[in-house]
């Protein structure tokens, strides 16, 4: 599966080799990992209600010093899977060219309004939950779309945009 990057959650942490004898274990066998999370202030709080990751490793392509460059590249995947009661999805290399047939999005109520997780409506049939944090009215949820696909909240209809770089507001074009 080829998933284009619109966004990352706000959650990240690092996974080192278990040789600590290796200087550069840090580096050489590292895998990076992303979800979904809620910060206040400083503080980062996970409040999963659907817990899941995705994970870049070393010969992903992706650059830990600077992840916003992996924004709008599209890489090969393959996932999402469940293990241990969680979600992930695995990026394996960069695509180059290829296509699109995902979309990996994240949301959260300051930027796309609220969303309510209760109603069965809150999404089309094609849009699969990465990773969900909610806490009171707060979320950041990180899904996966199709080009069709789309997410409801209080401010309208959220779905890909014509050039497949961002999330728009169906029918105004806007951001």
């Amino acid at each position: 599966m080829h998933v284009r990057i619109i966004n990352f959650g706000t959650n990240w942490w690092a996974m080192h080799s278990r040789n600590l004898d290796d200087p550069f274990c840090f580096r050489h066998c590292a895998a990076w990992f992303n979800s979904a999370g809620l910060k206040y202030g400083r503080r980062l709080r996970l409040c999963w209600v659907y817990p899941g990751q995705i994970r870049f490793n070393l010969n992903s392509g992706f650059q830990p010093e600077h992840p916003l460059r992996s924004m709008g590249r599209t890489f090969l995947c393959s996932g999402p899977n469940h293990l241990g009661g969680r979600t992930h999805l695995l990026f394996v290399r960069l695509s180059g060219e290829s296509a699109p047939d995902r979309y990996l999005v994240t949301m959260n109520e300051a930027s796309n309004g609220r969303l309510s997780f209760t109603s069965p409506a809150w999404k089309s049939a094609g849009v699969q939950p990465i990773s969900v944090s909610l806490r009171g009215l707060r979320y950041e949820a990180m899904v996966l779309m199709g080009r069709q696909d789309w997410v409801e909240t209080d401010v309208g209809r959220w779905s890909i945009s014509e050039d497949d770089r961002r999330l728009v507001l169906a029918g105004t074009g806007a951001e």
